[in-house]
């Protein structure tokens, strides 16, 4: 089994990149092979609204999203991540789901033949972790639409700092659960 992660924040080793990591290391824990991207590290540009990928297996734009789409269509699950920025996800996120167009056919059904598990994780620094659950549970909805099989979405309160997910165990241990329980599909 292989599980794969996403953070989409600009901010290396912060809050995001760390909750990916633990529900990563509880994925590798109960036997997965997992993988790291960070999103801002790598070269993908915007959506040009061409259409190419409806009549082609890919997208026109050859950047680093050419060898992400063979990544996500040999996972078995996946954890995108990205920080809360004026009540939605990062830019750099917007970005890399937008790019997620050629998962679809022209017909609307889904090229992804595994259907991915897949897991949310949003770090935000308001602590009240119900405050943008409606633009969560649209996001987690969206994916399932492009082909992924929505299973949680986790969300860390209060973190402002940059190590701020490590000092809340609960959520840690409820992360690592979460990338063990992917594996069950």
């Amino acid at each position: 089994m292989k599980v794969i992660g996403f953070s989409g924040s600009p901010r290396r080793d912060a809050n995001t990149d760390r909750l990916v990591a633990h529900v990563l290391a509880g994925a590798q824990a109960a036997g997965a092979e997992t993988e790291f991207f960070r999103i801002a590290d790598l070269d993908i540009k915007g959506c040009i609204s061409c259409y190419y990928c409806k009549s082609h297996d890919t997208c026109s734009i050859k950047d680093a999203m050419q060898g992400l789409y063979r990544e996500i269509h040999a996972a078995d699950a996946a954890v995108i991540g990205s920080p809360v920025y004026m009540g939605q996800m990062s830019g750099q996120t917007k970005t890399f789901i937008d790019r997620l167009l050629p998962l679809l056919n022209a017909d609307f059904t889904t090229r992804l033949k595994k259907r991915p598990a897949l897991a949310l994780a949003f770090t935000q620094g308001q602590p009240d972790t119900g405050m943008f659950k409606p633009y969560m549970e649209n996001t987690h909805q969206m994916l399932g639409f492009l082909g992924f099989n929505p299973k949680e979405i986790i969300v860390a309160g209060g973190t402002r700092e940059k190590t701020d997910v490590d000092k809340q165990s609960d959520l840690v241990a409820r992360a690592r659960t979460l990338g063990a329980g992917l594996l069950l599909r």
